[in-house]
């Protein structure tokens, strides 16, 4: 249940915030959930992006944004431009106010507005010592497993609980981690193996993004991924300007599939596709649907049905008021 008295915002899961900063309560069913952080850390930094290269990014000439950051620590860089761009870099890649980044010059120029703030993380997300209430493993895993898709391996993920034994955040080798550096990019999704006995509503607090958001979907592959936007987004506010980067059915389900996951089905879907055959948003059995009736839950899939492609989440028009 979703309540947000201060920007009138309603859905159904739980958010409360004076805008734009609150609190939202995901519900946690047993078995796997298909979850995002949809309300992030606070701005270490913002400003406009003076000067763009091929391997980096300056944030400012006079900025020491250096002397914001931790080396070791994981941060994003969001740029509000019709790119979305959110890039991931570590504290040690900043020197001054140039952050070493490679691929961003053909979607950053001069003149950008900019906002740096950390990532999320597991202590961040669930509390170093588990203050979410998982059940935790001891001396081994077991209980509720958080699982955060691995780029790297197709259909991969890496495995973490919290083992009371050690009084640690570990991995799936029981090996304790440092709760604080297991970060990863809002704009990407968590799977939360539940077994019912711990973990029954998570609780995020933080600030509502109001800019776009880019997704970069894997080539031929299930994209795990959060919608954002803590309230107010369906699939027509969220993706009816990126039709041109999605790959379309005709008279069929086909092209790119939006996995919606369906809470009175445990690790069931509603799967919708956009038809060109009509023009319209269409569900699994080809039936046209309202798209602006469609309300994304806090996580989603994305099955990409070509190459690596970038599909922009643009926010709820009302977000515009932030």
């Amino acid at each position: 249940m979703l309540a947000a008295a201060a920007c009138g915002f309603a859905n159904a899961q739980t958010t409360a915030y004076t805008t734009p900063v609150g609190y939202e309560a995901v519900t946690i069913n047993t078995g796997i959930n298909f979850v995002g952080v949809r309300l992030q850390q606070p701005v270490l930094a913002s400003g406009t992006i003076s000067a763009v290269s091929n391997s980096s990014i300056t944030v400012g000439n006079s900025l020491n944004l250096a002397s914001l950051v931790s080396s070791t620590k994981t941060y994003i860089l969001e740029i509000a431009n019709a790119n979305g761009v959110t890039q991931e870099f570590l504290g040690s890649s900043v020197s001054g106010s140039v952050i070493t980044v490679s691929g961003l010059s053909s979607q950053v120029t001069v003149g950008n507005s900019y906002k740096v703030r950390a990532a999320p993380t597991l202590a961040s997300t669930f509390g170093a010592t588990n203050s979410a209430g998982l059940e935790a493993g001891f001396f081994g895993i077991g209980g509720d497993i958080i699982l955060l898709p691995n780029p790297s391996t197709t259909g991969g993920f890496d495995q973490y609980y919290y083992d009371d034994g050690q009084t640690s955040w570990a991995d799936v080798n029981g090996t304790p981690v440092d709760a604080t550096t297991i970060a990863w990019n809002y704009a990407d999704g968590v799977v939360i193996s539940a077994t019912g006995n711990g973990l029954k509503t998570l609780t995020v607090s933080g600030e509502v993004k109001a800019a776009k958001t880019a997704y970069g979907l894997t080539a031929s592959s299930i994209n795990f991924l959060s919608s954002v936007s803590p309230a107010g987004a369906t699939l027509a506010s969220t993706f009816g300007n990126s039709l041109a980067s999605i790959d379309k059915g005709f008279f069929g389900l086909g092209g790119d599939i939006f996995l919606i996951p369906n809470r009175a089905t445990t690790g069931g879907f509603d799967q919708y596709y956009y038809d060109d055959g009509q023009s319209s948003w269409a569900d699994v059995n080809g039936t046209p649907v309202d798209g602006s009736a469609i309300s994304l839950s806090s996580g989603l899939l994305i099955a990409n049905d070509g190459a690596a492609a970038n599909i922009v989440n643009n926010p709820p028009t009302a977000y515009s008021s932030f």
